[in-house]
Parts: C-alpha cells; sequence; structure tokens
C-alpha cells in the first residue's frame, strides 16, 4: 500500500507540474524533480550551511543553488554538497553572502516586500512568475531560477526594478538548456 501511495504522489505531482514544463521530457522532469529533492535534503543534512535558506532549481541536471548565506565558506560548501548529488551534471552556483544582521522589523519588512514581488510578477502576463524564485534581504531582491530566453530573463528583472521597495535586483535567473 506505501509504494502505491508514493506512486500516487509522484504521479499527481508531475502531471500537475507538466504544463510549466513542457519543454522537457517526462525522464527529464522525474530526475530532475529527484535531482533537487536530494540537494535539498543533502543541504538540509548538513549543519555548515543552512539548507532552509537555500533555494534550489535543476534544469537537465543543472542544479542552480540562489539564495543568501552567511559566508564564502557556507556557499563553497553547499556547492560541493550539490555537485557529490548523483545525476547533477553541473551547478549554477548563484548565491550570495550576506552576513548583516536584520531586526525582527526588517525581516518583517522583506517578507512583505517579497510577498509583494511574487504577487507582481504572478499579476504580470509577460513574467513566468512559476520559474522565478524571490529572495529579499534589506530591499536587496534576487530572482533565480530557470527561464526560456534571454527575454523573459531581462522582463522579469525590469519590471521588479519598478516595484516600489526595491532597492536593487540581483539577476540570478539562468537560461534553460
Amino acid at each position: 500500500m506505501h509504494k502505491l501511495s508514493t506512486i500516487t504522489v509522484c504521479l499527481l505531482t508531475f502531471l500537475l507540474s507538466a504544463p510549466a514544463l513542457a519543454q522537457k521530457t517526462a525522464g527529464e522532469h522525474l530526475d530532475d524533480t529527484t535531482i533537487t529533492a536530494s540537494v535539498k535534503f543533502a543541504l538540509l543534512e548538513n549543519s555548515v550551511s543552512d539548507g532552509s535558506n537555500i533555494s534550489v532549481e535543476t534544469s537537465k541536471g543543472v542544479v542552480q543553488l540562489a539564495g543568501f548565506v552567511e559566508s564564502e565558506k557556507a556557499k563553497s560548501i553547499a556547492e560541493k554538497i550539490a555537485k557529490d548529488v548523483n545525476g547533477v551534471v553541473a551547478v549554477s552556483n548563484r548565491m550570495r553572502v550576506f552576513n548583516k544582521k536584520r531586526s525582527a522589523g526588517q525581516k518583517l519588512d522583506d517578507t512583505v516586500l517579497e510577498s509583494k514581488v511574487k504577487l507582481k510578477l504572478a499579476e504580470n502576463e509577460a513574467t513566468d512568475a512559476g520559474k522565478i524564485n524571490v529572495e529579499v534581504r534589506l530591499g536587496l531582491v534576487q530572482l533565480s531560477g530557470f527561464v526560456n530566453s534571454y527575454q523573459d530573463r531581462d522582463i522579469a528583472f525590469t519590471f521588479v526594478s519598478g516595484i516600489d521597495g526595491v532597492k536593487e535586483v540581483i539577476n540570478s535567473i539562468d537560461i534553460t538548456r
């Protein structure tokens, strides 16, 4: 029964994400999903890097790491962990070192701005919000993920740059291979 439940969950996950991943074959999608989950798990297992603050996306075996970490050491360790996961072809390390302390109010402001940016991306028909991750630190917005073209990447950057409260945008979006 447990095996049937696992297969059902995998099938539902695939069916729900299929429209956004139409350019990938079913095998590529399942491989990428497995790689992403394996990398996230490996990062969370390691006490040196805070895996919960690292965004992980995979496209055709290329793993993108993004988000904010506290040191170059944590950034380097996270990349090594990702490279060691079975099936990883390459790692695009887009993580940024951010070691400034934030007050509770600043963290709340960042959360509100992150939600605002995600909502605006979802409302904009020219951006594929489902493929774009957003992280915010003190008004500094990092965009990451995989999109289909440089034009899609540039549209997201330009759009987010104009949102009230955004101080700077780091465009860490990669192009799907």
